[in-house]
């Protein structure tokens, strides 16, 4: 599915049900698009979803993160998450959960790819809740317009609006 938006930013997600990849064209370098996507203690109160953020340790190019989500698809409820980030800069970010409230599992990537005048940046992600089975359509069809909206949000801070 196709998502038009602000500053006629084309966001792409396809998958169903915990299993995405969305992508966007970013009108700017991969240096700068590395530097906000790596910026992670900056992207609280900025993402949709994210209210708090900080490194808890740094190890070359590990890193452990732990973020507090809060968002329509967390239905209001603050949920805690430590991630291991592995980063290959400046083309990729691969992160697991390491342990996290109402989370069995979550891990994906990000990747940053050279086109033409810019940067094609791509998220995959595989997550599964720990909610009840009656819950997940809604669930998952808040996260859908969540992850959306997020890479909207990435293209205007990578572009500098």
């Amino acid at each position: 599915m196709a998502v038009e938006g602000p500053s006629t930013a084309r966001a792409t997600l396809r998958g169903t049900q915990g299993t995405y990849t969305a992508s966007i064209l970013v009108a700017a370098p991969a240096a700068r698009a590395w530097a906000v996507l790596s910026d992670y203690a900056a992207m609280a109160g900025v993402m949709p979803d994210i209210k708090e953020a900080r490194v808890l340790r740094r190890n070359g190019n590990r890193v452990e993160l732990q973020q507090t989500y809060q968002a329509p698809y967390t239905f209001g409820r603050r949920i805690r998450a430590t991630l291991l980030m592995q980063e290959r800069a400046p083309r990729q970010l691969s992160y697991q959960l390491i342990q996290g409230d109402q989370i069995r599992s979550l891990h994906g990537s990000w990747a940053l790819t050279p086109v033409r005048g810019g940067v094609l940046l791509s998220h995959q992600i595989q997550i599964n809740p720990e909610i009840p089975d009656v819950i997940r359509p809604v669930y998952f069809e808040l996260m859908e317009a969540n992850l959306q909206q997020s890479m909207r949000i990435l293209k205007r801070l990578i572009e500098g609006g």
